[in-house]
């Protein structure tokens, strides 16, 4: 599936643009990942970029996790799926719980036959997010790569959320802080079983060490 391919089924949908599709395609294509983990996928148009690079490798698979209100969302993701024909790629999960619980339930499963890319794109908190990255940590191929994105990202600097009765009555740490920073600064960077992290302010890549 080429760029053009994705981009006119995706079109103008948010979350993800086309310059950080672009970047998504490129970097599956250039590592050869065929299996990716997606925790908070939206619209799925990260999920699309994803399938539609490892299509371009000549196959793969997509696990997409998000709560159930994805389903609300106009297109849904089930939708621009069957629109660019990756049904038979990728497998999108409702999760009542969150993709803590998801990864709690197939852990088993997920460990015998781990991932070569996950893609943290989902609550944008320090206990979800940090959890999430220990988790995934387990079902991680060594060698393989993890994208956190929205690093700076903040509740109160959201449009979307920073006006909801529930953003003001957060706690001002919890509120104004980035905290996917923090789970990068603090989790991510020290953690010794990974390595060649690099970000470009917003999104953080760091590979799985071998061996």
């Amino acid at each position: 599936m080429t760029p053009d391919e994705i981009m006119a089924v995706v079109k103008d949908t948010p979350v993800t643009s086309v310059q950080r599709g672009l970047e998504i395609y490129g970097f599956i294509r250039k590592h050869r990942l065929t299996r990716a983990l997606e925790l908070g996928f939206a619209h799925g148009v990260g999920t699309i970029w994803i399938g539609g690079a490892m299509r371009s490798l000549g196959g793969g698979s997509v696990v997409a996790v998000d709560d159930a209100s994805a389903l609300e969302r106009t297109p849904n993701a089930r939708d621009l799926i069957a629109k660019a024909a990756l049904e038979s790629m990728v497998t999108l999960s409702f999760e009542p719980l969150g993709y803590t619980w998801h990864l709690k339930r197939e852990m088993a499963h997920y460990q015998a036959d781990p991932f070569d890319f996950v893609f943290i794109d989902g609550a944008h908190t320090w206990d979800t997010d940090g959890f999430a990255f220990f988790l995934v940590e387990r079902i991680l191929k060594p060698g393989g790569w993890i994208l956190f994105d929205d690093l700076k990202w903040t509740f109160a600097s959201s449009p979307a959320l920073r006006n909801l009765p529930s953003t003001r009555a957060m706690h001002p740490e919890a509120r104004d802080h980035p905290q996917i920073q923090a789970v990068w600064e603090q989790l991510v960077l020290p953690h010794p079983g990974f390595c060649e992290a690099t970000t470009d302010g917003n999104w953080g890549w760091v590979k799985k060490k071998k061996g």
